[in-house]
């Protein structure tokens, strides 16, 4: 995630992956204005990382946490797409998730993802069969505001966003106490890369009423109103190893069950950015209690690819 800065940025804060250009800022490329290709169309020319990685929810962030950031590497001359598949095993669980999606003049973002929670046999124990899965679809917007990540100002990139989610399994989702099997979220998103540092933050307000980010539906028997949700990245920079960012992330979670508490995420990540079209994530993941089974820790993994 080394970003191409200006060139006055210090040789230790850049990443020489062809001519410098300011995050959203196509060069010219000397075509005329009526040529048209997909090489136009995908022009690529945004910095590397500046497409953020890929969330659970399919959004262009971290992945707990959604970032301000539009996913894809086009300008705001041009258009990207990124794909991305994610694996995540805890004590008792694990899921699988597919996404892709789509920038479109680094100004809008839409994705769509799919989880695959698989209860394994824990199932059993739940009195839903072993190896029970739950199907949860999301599809999400989101708007650039203002700002950039690489702007020379303190402003950072912020974006506002919404997702629509879709529960497969209204029988087992009515029975825990959720009040229903679909939900919207939206969130409010402020990201910031800082080169000379090596430093990337990001605060975002969620409202939700996502049970286990909907897998276990939305609303429930002890609360069926919106509350504000915190979500909050910070991403360091070596500068012995360009394209690699280490850090935290943590999501708060509302409670809306009387079934099962629901607990806060962490996770501690390390991700490689190999170039504009591959990005590789792992991290160690700390998700409380699911389904009344505490202390689910393990691993994430994910993979990006895209242009």
């Amino acid at each position: 995630m080394r970003a191409v800065a200006a060139s006055n940025t210090p040789a230790t804060a850049q990443v020489n992956l062809g001519p410098a250009v300011t995050d959203g800022e196509a060069p010219a490329t000397g075509q005329s204005e009526n040529d048209f290709s997909l090489s136009r169309l995908f022009d690529g020319q945004r910095t590397l990382g500046t497409s953020g990685l890929s969330s659970l929810e399919g959004s262009s962030g971290g992945g707990i946490a959604s970032w301000a950031t539009i996913g894809g590497y086009g300008s705001d001359k041009g258009v990207g797409m990124a794909f991305h598949y994610s694996y995540v095993n805890v004590t008792n669980y694990w899921d699988q998730n597919v996404g892709a999606l789509m920038g479109f003049y680094d100004r809008v973002e839409i994705s769509y993802s799919h989880n695959f929670f698989q209860t394994r046999g824990t199932g059993a124990k739940l009195g839903i069969g072993r190896g029970y899965q739950f199907d949860l679809d999301t599809g999400g917007i989101k708007v650039r505001l203002f700002g950039h990540l690489l702007d020379k100002t303190l402003i950072p990139q912020v974006s506002v966003g919404a997702m629509y989610k879709h529960d497969g399994d209204s029988k087992v989702i009515h029975e825990v106490g959720s009040k229903s099997t679909d939900g919207a979220d939206v969130y409010i998103a402020a990201t910031k890369l800082f080169p000379k540092l090596g430093l990337l933050i990001d605060t975002t307000m969620r409202l939700t009423k996502g049970n286990e980010w909907g897998i276990l539906g939305f609303g429930g028997d002890r609360n069926n109103n919106y509350y504000p949700q915190f979500e909050g990245s910070l991403g360091y920079l070596p500068s012995f190893l360009p394209g690699l960012v280490v850090g935290v992330e943590y999501r708060t979670k509302p409670r809306n069950q009387n079934f099962t508490p629901e607990s806060n995420w962490f996770d501690v990540y390390a991700s490689y950015f190999v170039n504009k079209h591959l990005n590789i994530t792992a991290a160690y993941v700390s998700l409380g209690t699911i389904a009344t089974f505490r202390d689910q820790t393990g691993v994430y993994f994910s993979v990006q690819t895209g242009f």
